[in-house]
């Protein structure tokens, strides 16, 4: 894989200081970018969100032309007629953190249902609103559940009200009306955001014990766009292809 980093493009491996944070603690920022085989998806979205954590964590950073390198990235590894995840990394050093810019197929699954199990562990920070480089958490809530015969795992706070998916936003639908999580212990969604321009959707305190009474769910990032979700734990919902595939094409740019 070829990747840009301090301002050139290598396939050797990121080298990391043994004493800085990013490599003792997995201290860090980033965000995963879609690139559909022709444009580079609300690019400027996820730098607005990048940025604006590092600045609120007190981190210097180093900016570059991101538009320029993303192109060349996806370009140099061969994935410019393909879908691809674009990920931008600030790893926390000392000085000023610099960017590290990779690209890698990524393979889109449009008619996927999700099945999500419930996270047995709570994970309850206000710095669940930054995309952090160290998702121990996240990580293990999704290995685990794949390991169940999962797609995804869903999050509760220590009140056991619905936070998120370890990897995206939820949204629940009934009778005409969706609802998402209001917490500060969520990520701030971007494809969240795009689907509020075209749904409206009030955040409100989501009990587990209440989402028998939703008819319809839904799992949304980034990179698979807005999904249905047929089950959270014992919870069933119907599938809606249609409300689906209108959100999904504004995310994901197949929009006409």
């Amino acid at each position: 894989m070829i990747h840009y980093r301090n301002n050139r493009y290598t396939s050797e491996g990121v080298l990391m200081d043994p004493a800085s944070p990013a490599f003792r603690h997995g201290a860090g920022l980033y965000e995963t970018v879609y690139y559909n085989g022709r444009d580079v998806l609300h690019l400027h979205r996820h730098l607005d969100r990048l940025l604006s954590s590092l600045r609120a964590c007190g981190i210097p950073y180093a900016a570059v032309d991101f538009d320029e390198v993303v192109g060349q990235v996806v370009n140099r590894n061969g994935l410019g007629d393909r879908p691809a995840r674009v990920d931008i990394f600030y790893p926390l050093e000392p000085g000023e953190s610099s960017p590290v810019i990779t690209a890698a197929p990524h393979e889109p699954k449009p008619y996927k249902a999700y099945r999500l199990c419930l996270c047995d562990d709570r994970h309850v920070s206000t710095l669940n609103a930054l995309r952090s480089a160290s998702r121990m958490f996240f990580h293990l809530a999704l290995r685990q559940a794949l390991a169940r015969g999962f797609d995804d795992a869903t999050l509760l706070d220590l009140n056991d009200d619905v936070l998120e998916a370890s990897t995206g936003a939820l949204v629940f639908e009934k009778h005409g009306h969706f609802v998402c999580a209001d917490s500060p212990y969520r990520l701030p969604s971007i494809a969240l955001e795009l689907a509020a321009t075209v749904l409206d959707i009030l955040p409100v305190r989501l009990p587990l014990a209440e989402l028998e009474s939703f008819q319809h769910a839904y799992l949304l990032n980034s990179l698979i766009g807005m999904r249905p979700v047929v089950a959270v734990g014992e919870t069933a919902f119907v599938p809606d292809g249609p409300t689906c595939d209108k959100v999904s094409a504004l995310i994901l740019g197949d929009s006409d």
